[in-house]
């Protein structure tokens, strides 16, 4: 789904794609990157060095005749031996230290990058258009930012950390044995070509399987997640049955993807642990049949024994590389999707209480329906401007428009006389609080669902309030009138039967916890407690019963001039007393005027006004 990006970003882009996407956050931590890729060279050094310590102390063994050494001989036999241990002891220490080390800074380097790499994916998804998430799945978006970012790390730690050891360990152990036996290193080849063999059969199906594994886990994810945050429809129309059925399906072919990827894996695993059984054989064979001694069969096992390890982690390489690789094009599939960048725009002076207006206001969603169509008004700051019309007509559309979620032509949509277009999104989106229909509540306290609205400037202003009030020994502080009032207003009472704990009662995910009526109102104290400049109530009140809406009503009105207010609306009742009212059908603005204006005019407003009060006197 990609944008109107510049060449520049999209360039950006392309460069960093699949396992290079990991360089530039290598770069950001590139000192424990040198340091940790520096150390390998020299501890695989030392490692190479040890054997051959071993292979020249098992030579002097050989030579050692015990029968013909004296007393002095056999105390400098002593002492020399005793130098040796000594030497091994401290070289295998110095090794280790240096390898734990290396392992340390590398896979700590992978975490740090898997820390930066989600956090940039999920900020990135945050930028993204409302479009995106339309046809967006949470569960797949879930699976892509833990999931595959977990398989990607491993190619910035355990693979770089033990693909460069591999690199260096190989060729210097072939070259170590070449001077024992030639022989010995046509028997390294022959195993590297049965691991070859292996490699060949596996991957094909081992490239295909990993993808299909990671989309059949995102499936799974997905599944699970509108299962559980839809339990109650489950249960309201008796569908465990259809929806475990259902389940059951996509974890079969989950589980058919991963035996199929086993079986991939267990041929390539198969041919690295017959090549490293065989080794020990190859070298005691041929060291009987090539007249090698002790000592350099010795030293030849341990060169031998020093490569089995290389091989095996090759081979658990190239199998995470192919997952690798999958969730690589899963997260570049996130990152190609064009985000919301107006950064280039400056920040522009807005009127406290703007205005808001539309000029021949068109807009079309992707599948190409028309949702607003010519959509001319003008409202002044301060009044209450209503939009009602049949469902369907273009009432939410326009407040996605007015906050760019959707973006509108330029030229045709004004606030403050400023178009919207040529303003960022973040100073745009200030100055809006909106109550929805559907209200979303964080799985946490009532309190801090209310209080989402702030910004964090504004909570630490509140914050100063209440420490100010506390000094002079107020009994409440501005903070608690700030969000009683907010209450007060959306009429939320805090009922000890109902709310148990008060503010602090958690509402349980998505607002469970609470019926539709108290979410409404909850979505609405968030929307009046941040007070902003221009408030937006959705048809907030579609679930509140009507004595209630009437009293919340009346709160608004009472302090409806303190910003412009925009009330979308079903029940005709919410907009009686607006200043300005605007009736949209199939996106067209077919009547704009006071109530009493468009009463007096006949239409669908008189008709649709008329069915409410015959339906109230019921």
């Amino acid at each position: 789904m990609e944008g109107n990006g510049t060449a520049t970003q999209r360039a950006g882009r392309a460069k960093h794609r699949g396992f290079a996407r990991l360089w530039p956050y290598i770069v950001r931590h590139k000192g424990r990157a040198a340091l940790g890729l520096l150390l390998v060279p020299l501890f695989t050094a030392i490692q190479l060095w040890i054997p051959r310590i071993w292979g020249d102390s098992m030579r002097v063994l050989e030579a050692l005749d015990v029968a013909r050494e004296g007393g002095a001989s056999v105390e400098a036999t002593a002492t020399w031996w005793t130098g040796r241990i000594l030497l091994l002891c401290g070289l295998w220490l110095v090794y280790a230290t240096l390898r734990c080390w290396a392992r340390y800074l590398q896979i700590g380097l992978s975490r740090l990058i898997e820390e930066d790499l989600r956090n940039d994916m999920f900020q990135h998804l945050q930028r993204l258009p409302a479009k995106f998430f339309d046809g967006a799945r949470v569960g797949d978006l879930v699976s892509r930012t833990t999931s595959d970012v977990e398989l990607l790390r491993f190619m910035a730690g355990p693979t770089l950390f033990f693909g460069l050891q591999t690199l260096l360990l190989f060729p210097a152990a072939v070259f170590f044995l070449a001077q024992i036996s030639v022989v010995l290193v046509g028997t390294v080849l022959g195993l590297v070509a049965l691991i070859g063999l292996g490699m060949f059969v596996a991957f094909p199906r081992l490239a295909k399987a990993s993808r299909v594994v990671q989309d059949a886990q995102a499936d799974i994810a997905a599944k699970a997640q509108e299962d559980f945050a839809g339990i109650r429809v489950l249960h309201g129309f008796a569908r465990e049955a259809d929806e475990v059925t259902s389940f059951g399906e996509l974890a079969r072919k989950c589980e058919t993807a991963q035996v199929e990827m086993a079986r991939a894996r267990g041929i390539l695993h198969a041919s690295f642990v017959v090549g490293g059984q065989l080794a020990p054989l190859a070298i005691v064979i041929i060291g009987m049949a090539g007249g090698l001694t002790i000592s350099e069969v010795f030293e030849a096992f341990l060169y031998m024994q020093m490569l089995i390890w290389p091989l095996m982690m090759t081979g658990w390489l190239l199998q995470s590389w192919h997952r690798a690789r999958a969730a690589a094009d899963r997260i570049d599939e996130i990152f190609d999707v064009e985000p919301e960048d107006d950064a280039h725009l400056a920040r522009v002076e807005l009127d406290e209480y703007p205005s808001i207006e539309a000029r021949g206001l068109y807009f079309e969603y992707a599948d190409g329906k028309r949702a607003l169509d010519g959509v001319t008004f003008f409202a002044s700051g301060r009044e209450v401007l209503g939009i009602v019309g049949p469902i369907g007509s273009g009432k939410s559309t326009l407040v996605g428009l007015l906050t760019r979620l959707y973006e509108p032509p330029p030229g045709t949509l004004f606030v403050g006389g400023v178009d919207v277009t040529t303003v960022r999104r973040d100073q745009l989106r200030a100055r809006f609080a909106i109550a929805t229909q559907e209200p979303f509540l964080f799985s946490d306290t009532l309190e801090n669902n209310v209080r989402f609205g702030l910004t964090r400037e504004e909570s630490v202003d509140l914050e100063e309030d209440a420490a100010r009030a506390a000094s002079t020994s107020a009994s409440k502080s501005v903070r608690d009138d700030a969000l009683d009032a907010a209450l007060d207003d959306a009429s939320l009472s805090i009922d000890a039967d109902v709310f148990p704990r008060g503010l602090q009662q958690l509402v349980g995910e998505r607002g469970v916890s609470l019926s539709g009526g108290q979410k409404q109102r909850a979505s609405l104290a968030r929307a009046l407690l941040a007070d902003r400049p221009i408030l937006v109530l959705d048809d907030t009140l579609s679930a509140v019963d009507a004595s209630t809406e009437q009293r919340i009503l009346e709160r608004l009105r009472r302090r409806k001039r303190r910003q412009t207010t925009i009330v979308i609306a079903h029940r005709l009742d919410a907009v009686r007393h607006a200043d300005r009212i605007l009736v949209l059908d199939s996106g067209k603005l077919v009547a704009q005027g006071s109530h009493d204006e468009l009463v007096a005019r006949g239409g669908w407003y008189a008709d649709t006004w008329a069915a409410q009060q015959r339906e109230q006197v019921r």
